[in-house]
């Protein structure tokens, strides 16, 4: 069985509170990493990588640190330069507040070591609701409304039938495959005595992936100010090359700090357009992906409707986001894929602040651009 290294690459804005408790923990693993990649989009970045490497990078010497500044702000370019700086075999990509239980690297890497044709690229870390032991943290968790009332309730399979095909709470519910159909993999014979199971779709706080994989694919460049579904969209494209898993044995718990910068509203409309730019980038046939998208847009209008209820958030900003995503999917629909790269970041930024948003990159829309609040 060959040894595997695997590194940690973090890309983080304004997480100096958790960072440090998220590298500690990495190299406190029980199967150390080789390298930790820390990309930093802060404006006072260098002050937290001063701390870091003064308080955290002397308890593991021996690893390879790199800490430097985002060269391009937003998650999918972050990502995409710290791959680009690591040499690992295999990189783990998790969120800047997920900590890792002491032995999630060794079950993840058992995983890929006894793949021995190769066949697995990822392997996503299993859930945990509570922190690892015995650890302190400083930062306030993101308010998440409903999905929080929802815990005590999800052992009921009523509850859960509703929880994925009303609420659509579930990644498979929300995305449309761009080749039509997801790839359906069974676990290789050489892994079967492991504890896995085959995804079709990746959660972005508990990602990891053989680093050849990921540098192929890269992460969604367009979606610069706000990444959502980045995590779909990239994992998707790497099953498509190969077996996508998740360890469950490997344990993280995610903290989902509290420094969201945006409001309800605009997470929701930006989630749903953030899929329209997706699928004219990438869909082998976008009249039916198209008719797909409004089809579901349609159903997540809904969705955010009871979740806003239930939350009591009588403005109803989620549904009013999605709303907003169906009224101007259409600029994106009409947008040639090879402008997208230059149109969708300043179509985001423009929506994120209320400003007059750019018409389609071609003239078959009518109308001036609309001001949204």
């Amino acid at each position: 069985m060959t040894k595997l290294t695997w590194g940690l690459v973090i890309a983080t804005y304004n997480r100096e509170k958790i960072l440090p408790g998220c590298l500690k923990l990495a190299i406190e693993q029980t199967c150390p990493p080789s390298e930790i990649i820390v990309v930093d989009a802060s404006p006072h970045w260098e002050a937290t990588r001063d701390r870091v490497m003064r308080e955290i990078a002397p308890l593991a010497s021996g690893l390879r640190w790199v800490y430097e500044g985002a060269v391009q702000p937003g998650l999918t370019q972050q990502r995409n330069q710290g791959i680009a700086r690591a040499t690992a075999d295999v990189v783990f990509l998790i969120d800047d507040d997920s900590l890792m239980y002491p032995t999630c690297a060794e079950e993840i890497m058992r995983v890929y070591e006894a793949d021995t044709q190769r066949a697995v690229c990822g392997v996503q870390a299993s859930l945990a609701d509570e922190p690892p032991s015995e650890m302190t943290i400083a930062d306030d968790r993101k308010q998440t409304g409903w999905s929080e009332k929802s815990r005590g309730l999800s052992a009921n399979r009523l509850f859960q039938l509703v929880w994925r095909y009303l609420f659509l709470m579930n990644a498979e519910e929300l995305w449309i495959a761009y080749d039509g159909t997801m790839p359906q993999h069974l676990v290789p014979d050489s892994i079967a005595h492991l504890n896995v199971h085959p995804l079709p779709l990746f959660h972005g706080c508990r990602m990891t992936y053989r680093r050849e994989a990921i540098a192929q694919t890269q992460f969604e460049p367009m979606l610069r100010a706000y990444a959502a579904a980045e995590d779909l969209d990239a994992s998707y494209r790497v099953s498509r090359r190969g077996i996508l898993l998740e360890a469950v044995a490997a344990k993280l718990h995610h903290f989902n700090s509290g420094s969201s910068r945006l409001s309800r509203y605009q997470v929701a409309a930006l989630s749903a357009l953030n899929q329209a730019a997706c699928l004219q980038k990438h869909s082998n046939n976008i009249d039916r992906d198209r008719r797909k998208f409004y089809l579901l847009t349609a159903r997540r209008i809904l969705a955010e409707l009871f979740k806003d209820t239930l939350s009591r958030r009588w403005s109803l900003p989620q549904m009013r986001g999605m709303i907003t995503a169906w009224r101007l999917a259409d600029r994106v629909f009409a947008t040639p894929a090879s402008e997208l790269g230059q149109w969708y970041p300043n179509f985001q930024k423009a929506l994120i602040a209320g400003e007059p948003l750019p018409v389609a990159a071609i003239a078959n829309l009518e109308g001036e651009p609309i001001k949204t609040n």
